[in-house]
């Protein structure tokens, strides 16, 4: 069992700003991820609103904020959360890899894709792929089709019309919630039809996907991209019967949730505005939340 003070769990932007301010408070702390450092950012091609930073791509960012929090010399952790529960004042945290048991917990495990579409699941990996980035140039000179009306939608179609056939970009919605000026870059590709109140029924195909059914209309596409079912990584919470507002977890103004000790912060938190700027606010606040609430404990 390795005993701390906080664990912090998702080493994505809020949770690397998290551990970097209660480094520097000399707090006893470990974090831990089931994947790479750096969380979702590794796999944007682009991020051109972070304050103070040049257009650079989410790769060059991750890093940077991996290695402000190494080079104060955190070490990051690997661990696949199943459970946690809480035992008087102390989290038990259970990993595939190790426990960890801690006063504080700060949950920062952001969103994960949850299939809502009929053929998603079954077409995972042939052809079905929720990163374009990652995937895109494999469907170079094809058609695909992108699906959602939140920005990382509108960013994943974009660089894919730079590299593939057409780009039929499906808005789940009646208006896309992202950059005015990327929408009308959007809008001005000859090579993207925009369909709005799109409702996509099935993706359809035989080995690979072919086609795809939207509003009782079959498009034919070589690829899928479904950015529109992502929901809060967080159903490892569930021991301690936290309450949440569809699916996201709500806060006061220290990131600490209903749960005394359990702090949420970055995009499993309920909140209007997911960018990587307020995630790493929310890493920054919930450290002198989380040392506020130790400081009452060890008294």
């Amino acid at each position: 069992m390795n005993c701390v003070d906080v664990l912090i769990v998702g080493a994505g932007p809020a949770g690397l700003s998290a551990a970097l301010y209660l480094k520097r408070a000399g707090a006893s702390f470990a974090i831990i991820d089931k994947s790479a450092p750096g969380g979702k950012l590794l796999n944007i091609a682009e991020i051109a609103n972070y304050p103070g930073i040049q257009p650079t791509s989410g790769f060059e960012l991750a890093n940077a904020l991996v290695n402000s929090v190494t080079s104060l010399g955190v070490e990051i952790g690997y661990g696949d959360v199943s459970s946690i529960s809480k035992e008087g004042d102390k989290f038990i945290a259970k990993t595939d890899y190790e426990d960890y048991e801690s006063l504080a917990v700060i949950i920062g495990t952001g969103l994960s894709n949850v299939p809502t579409i009929k053929g998603e699941k079954a077409f995972y990996s042939k052809g079905v792929s929720y990163c374009a980035t990652c995937d895109g140039a494999l469907y170079k000179g094809k058609d695909v089709a992108v699906i959602g009306h939140e920005e990382k939608a509108l960013e994943e179609a974009l660089y894919l019309a730079n590299i593939v056939n057409k780009v039929t970009f499906i808005v789940d919605d009646d208006v896309i919630n992202g950059s005015l000026t990327m929408v009308k870059t959007l809008e001005n590709k000859n090579n993207v039809e925009i369909i709005y109140n799109g409702n996509v029924s099935e993706i359809k195909g035989e080995a690979v996907v072919t086609s795809l059914v939207c509003n009782n209309e079959e498009i034919a596409v070589s690829a899928v991209f479904p950015l529109s079912g992502e929901k809060s990584a967080s159903a490892f919470l569930a021991p301690l019967g936290l309450k949440t507002k569809n699916g996201f977890i709500p806060v006061d103004e220290n990131m600490m949730s209903e749960i005394p000790g359990l702090f949420a912060i970055g995009d499993v938190v309920d909140k209007k505005l997911r960018q990587v700027v307020t995630a790493c606010s929310d890493g920054a606040i919930s450290s002198t939340g989380v040392a506020s609430y130790i400081r009452k404990i060890k008294r």
